[in-house]
């Protein structure tokens, strides 16, 4: 199994509040083999995503689509909208004029205020990561410069840095920063493929030193580097709910400490601290944080 694979998966499993299902199934439909008034097709290798674009489906334009399965060599998963009705009902719903090719409407997608579901429904139909071990790098797969080139501009207003180049007949959109691939997961919700691309980011450095740092654990460093991205997410979910500000002053002390140095070991964080501070009461401290995000 590819690791694009396993973040489509763990996407899919992510439970799309109701007023959000119509923007992702969008997402979904732009990207997907064919999208007109004339036909509807979507395809995915991964059985989990066809079946999720059905569940979308259902959920925003009350249309009910089953899943097919064919290729000879990898299993493809095709949805086909086959009735015209049902076809005109999703286009109407998304505002669709009867243009061919369809004219997409990116200005409406930035006002919908689910922009990050949208962007989650493209990578799902046509997104891809590759496996950290190997290269770094995330893509979307177009077959209009135009649609390839607005949607780098959704994805410059939320702060993602990518760029597009031509090949074997489609657009790409992609980019080969590793840091642009993590938050990108992040936002979209893929937490625990960050974590695995995170671990892999770091061993893979210790690695490339190995020479000069013969000492060094790689495990440890591994394990460090999780923590304190769980403990920084941590934190900025309590941030995000009003409830950082509340806290004793201890707590938002190590909060503060954690959140303004995100790559930093325990040990170093206890030298910025302003009062005296062990490593193993800054972790109980950071513990407790974690805990308390949990129960949000």
């Amino acid at each position: 199994m590819s690791f694009s694979t396993d973040v489509k998966k763990e996407l899919c499993s992510i439970r799309t509040e109701q007023a959000a299902t119509r923007a992702e199934c969008h997402g979904m439909l732009v990207l997907c083999r064919s999208f007109s008034f004339d036909k509807i097709l979507f395809q995915s290798g991964v059985k989990e995503v066809a079946e999720h674009f059905c569940s979308l489906l259902r959920l925003s334009f009350d249309v009910i689509a089953l899943v097919k399965q064919g290729g000879s060599k990898k299993p493809v998963y095709s949805v086909e909208i086959a009735s015209l009705a049902d076809r005109q009902r999703i286009l109407n719903m998304l505002a669709y004029e009867n243009t061919n090719p369809l004219i997409i409407n990116f200005d409406k997608i930035r006002a919908s205020g689910h922009i990050k579901e949208f962007i989650k429904g493209a990578f799902l139909s046509a997104g891809m990561v590759s496996n950290p071990e190997k290269e770094y790098r995330a893509e979307f797969s177009f077959k209009s410069n135009e649609v390839a080139a607005d949607f780098i501009g959704i994805l410059d207003s939320k702060g993602f840095d990518f760029t597009m180049t031509y090949r074997a007949g489609k657009f790409l959109v992609y980019t080969k920063n590793s840091t642009t691939i993590e938050e990108l997961l992040t936002y979209l919700g893929a937490g625990n493929e960050t974590l695995n691309l995170i671990g892999v980011k770091v061993y893979k450095s210790i690695r490339n030193k190995s020479n000069r740092q013969n000492n060094f654990e790689t495990s440890n460093i591994v394990k460090t580097a999780n923590a304190a991205f769980k403990q920084t997410e941590a934190i900025k979910k309590l941030e995000q709910a009003g409830k950082l500000a509340t806290l004793p002053e201890e707590l938002l002390e190590a909060a503060k400490l954690r959140l303004n140095n995100p790559d930093m070991s325990l040990t170093n964080l206890c030298k910025l601290s302003k009062v005296s501070l062990t490593r193993s009461g800054l972790n109980h401290r950071l513990q407790k944080l974690l805990e308390m995000a949990e129960e949000l």
